[in-house]
């Protein structure tokens, strides 16, 4: 995760080597403001800053340069100005569309190569033009991290305790955890949402206002439809069968708590579950963040592709990042090879885009620090790029195969369970024989068909209906046995057997 001091560093390299032009994309012009003001203060050197309702004007003064709120008027004052300085100008980029101002912008750029003079561009959309692009250079300022989250829980619930009248419960490590589950919200949001729930739990600040803010946080964060939040009920008493996967799982539990990183865990990367369809991985996906009590957050691969240049892999990095910001966090990516089969030909398909977004993944999954556990499924592996499944962006690919008769017999029983159904009434022996071949998924769809019969029948849902349904259905291990043989030889010498 990104520090405050972190992205301070980062903004006073990017100055200090003399970057003529910096974007920075982002809402919140006050924390924008904050930090260049403070590494404009660590350097020495002036801050100025621009709006077209105010003109140019120093950080901290109230006077502005005459007649400096029209742009072309602006960028003619600094050119005339000598020496270091940052000057930040808000929402300006839609003015680089008329041509005299743009050719203001590119020989100011020229012309500060040589000093510590930089035009920062910031608004929430930043699109530089084409005639930019080589002089311009991102910064980007990360959701507000837990340090500074503290300090707004605190101001917050000081200007609420003015307010009315506070039931303050938590204790230091209660108030650090409520900062945390603020973390993913910029500092307005955090400071709304705190305030929100504070109010509609009357003043209590106790353990019930960590889940509210929660709750709060998974409605309100948007993340143009990448990053979906989701409720995980289920936990590995739901998943039957995958005893390998499972004991993989549960051994590294311990690694995302704070007592594993105290004894030297090393936080675990993630796994690929590959294997049959309808055979668990999207439920043992879900289970994960259940069993460990983890937020679970799914990536839709399929949303990210955009037909503007370059919004693709923009959202993808936004997605990741905020995914790096709410760690520890298992990140779920369901049916991979739809939104990374990179091939050969995709440079002629789609101008490349499939393998810039490829790339921007693999650089994360090199690059990213721990605390966000990555779940990948996958059906067709084949479909993936040789370099996704190298060692070291997953600690581990699993095979998930066929049920055998006993993990047969247990999805019987969970799924009649679940149906309200007592296993005493049932012969589930038989029924894993009857349903040799199965999967998971069409062994719950036998159920729900048993059900339609038995009540058409007027009749209890009895093993000889369900049995009957079995002989009646043709599974995947029949419509597509080929499909299958083919998966278990990829398998055979480059997974671990989930089973």
């Amino acid at each position: 995760m990104s520090s405050s001091t972190d992205k301070r560093d980062e903004l006073r390299l990017l100055i200090n080597s003399r970057h003529p032009i910096i974007t920075i994309e982002s809402s919140e012009e006050s924390r924008v403001e904050e930090i260049i003001s403070q590494v404009c203060s660590e350097l020495g050197i002036p801050f100025i800053v621009w709006t077209v309702t105010k003109g140019l004007q120093r950080r901290g003064t109230e006077q502005a340069m005459y007649e400096t709120e029209d742009p072309d008027k602006a960028l003619a004052n600094i050119q005339a100005m000598r020496g270091d300085a940052i000057f930040l100008l808000k929402d300006f980029v839609r003015y680089l569309e008329q041509d005299k101002i743009l050719r203001r912008v590119r020989e100011l750029a020229a012309s500060f190569h040589d000093v510590r003079r930089a035009i920062v561009l910031s608004a929430p959309v930043v699109k530089v033009p084409p005639e930019l692009e080589d002089e311009a250079v991102a910064f980007h300022l990360a959701v507000p991290d837990a340090v500074l989250l503290q300090k707004v829980v605190h101001d917050t619930l000081f200007d609420l305790g003015e307010q009315i009248k506070l039931k303050k419960e938590l204790d230091p490590e209660g108030m650090l955890q409520l900062a945390r589950n603020l973390i993913g919200l910029t500092k307005e949001e955090a400071k709304r949402t705190l305030t929100k729930c504070v109010l509609e739990q009357g003043g209590r600040v106790d353990a019930r206002l960590l889940t509210a803010v929660l709750e709060a946080k998974r409605a309100s964060v948007r993340q143009e439809g990448v990053l979906e939040f989701l409720k995980s009920g289920e936990n590995f008493a739901e998943v039957a069968g995958l005893a390998n996967l499972k004991q993989w799982l549960k051994k590294r539990r311990g690694a995302m708590t704070v007592e594993g990183r105290k004894f030297g865990l090393d936080p675990p990367k993630g796994v690929l579950i590959t294997g049959v369809q309808g055979c668990g991985k999207s439920l043992c996906a879900k289970a994960v963040a259940g069993e460990w009590k983890l937020q679970l957050a799914r990536l839709d691969a399929g949303s990210l592709y955009d037909k503007f240049v370059g919004e693709s892999e923009k959202r993808l990095r936004k997605a990741l990042e905020l995914a790096e910001q709410l760690a520890p966090l298992v990140l779920w990516i369901d049916e991979m090879e739809k939104g990374f089969a990179a091939t050969a030909s995709s440079a002629d398909v789609d101008a490349g885009l499939t393998q810039r977004i490829l790339g921007t993944l693999l650089t994360w999954l090199q690059d990213r620090s721990g605390g966000v556990f990555m779940v990948a499924t996958c059906n067709n592996i084949s479909a993936l790029p040789p370099e996704l499944l190298r060692k070291g962006r997953f600690d581990e690919i699993f095979f998930v195969d066929l049920p055998d008769a006993a993990a047969r017999a247990e999805l019987f029983q969970i799924h009649l369970k679940r149906r309200g159904r007592e296993a005493k009434d049932f012969d589930f022996e038989a029924l894993a024989t009857a349903s040799a071949g199965f999967s998971g998924s069409e062994i719950e769809q036998v159920i729900v068909a048993g059900m339609y019969t038995a009540f058409s029948q007027e009749k209890p849902l009895s093993t000889e209906i369900l049995a009957g349904e079995c002989r009646a259905t043709r599974p995947l291990s029949v419509t597509r046995a080929e499909d299958i043989a083919r998966l278990r030889e990829w398998a055979q010498e480059r997974a671990v057997p989930a089973n």
